[in-house]
């Protein structure tokens, strides 16, 4: 949140806004410099905070001053009174150093401090959707996995019919001087583009439709739709394309053995 500040702290009639709390105000959005009500005062909104999937999303960020203060206020200005009192504390946030283990210190604060419950930032993001996901996972893995082998098979076949369409051609070559090895790589090479276009192509369509069911998939999970870093969308992107190129050379790989081994004569009669 310090980079909402400039490194100042909190005014007491200061709030940060989580991205999603104006919704829970009524508004279509809220913007820094609006002023905002809550139990009888009066807060200006200095920064509002990126998504992140979890119940920060849908809270404010005031001075424990204002919020004692909105307490008292709450006894006269306030639909409902807001029950919380002077040094009451029901939870606090650990800004922990870069090079610290998270695990380590709230290890530490478990043993120093009796009775408290130490959740560590990592567990607060994960968990949740962790449990939602679970039990899906198996299943996506198993169909992923189905889906492959069809691939596989499917392209194999295509291939296999290829090869067998261009005989004629495949003989002549070789009855010019190509070599097995010639032929060989020749089919390779064409699965490899072919695979190569069809995966870029998929990555596309993949793209678009993720733009269009983000929204629906958020919903119904109960939780906010984040992209993941760019890094990360590269490496997915480039694994998804070195796995679309070496599911082509695998199942290529057989007719291209098989036209390898055409006898010239042969495969010319044959593709006649």
């Amino acid at each position: 949140m310090e980079e909402h500040l400039g490194g100042r702290q909190l005014g007491d009639n200061e709030i940060i806004l989580g991205s999603n709390a104006h919704v829970f105000m009524g508004k279509s959005e809220s913007q820094v410099g609006d002023v905002e009500h809550f139990y009888g005062q009066e807060f200006t909104v200095v920064g509002i905070l990126d998504p992140t999937g979890i119940g920060i999303d849908d809270s404010g960020f005031v001075t424990i001053k204002s919020v004692y203060e909105m307490a008292r206020q709450s006894d006269f200005r306030a639909v409902k009174k807001l029950e919380i009192n002077e040094g009451d504390i029901s939870a606090l946030m650990v800004n922990v150093d870069s090079g610290a283990d998270r695990g380590d210190v709230a290890s530490q604060i478990e043993v120093d401090i009796r009775g408290v419950a130490v959740v560590t930032s990592h567990e607060l993001m994960s968990s949740s959707i962790a449990r939602q996901l679970e039990s899906l996972t198996p299943g996506l893995l198993l169909i992923g996995a189905g889906f492959w082998l069809i691939a596989v098979l499917m392209i194999g076949a295509l291939f296999s019919m290829v090869v067998n369409e261009r005989r004629r051609e495949l003989g002549l070559l070789q009855a010019m001087g190509a070599t097995r090895g010639f032929i060989f790589r020749l089919v390779m090479l064409e699965a490899v583009q072919l695979t190569a276009i069809g995966g870029a192509a998929g990555l596309a369509v993949g793209a678009v439709a993720m733009l269009i069911i983000k929204g629906p998939i958020a919903a119904s999970l109960g939780i906010e739709y984040l992209w993941p870093g760019t890094v990360f969308i590269a490496s997915f992107a480039l694994g998804y394309l070195v796995m679309a190129v070496a599911t082509g050379i695998l199942a290529a790989l057989y007719p291209a053995i098989v036209a390898s081994r055409l006898e010239p004569y042969q495969a010319i009669r044959t593709g006649e």
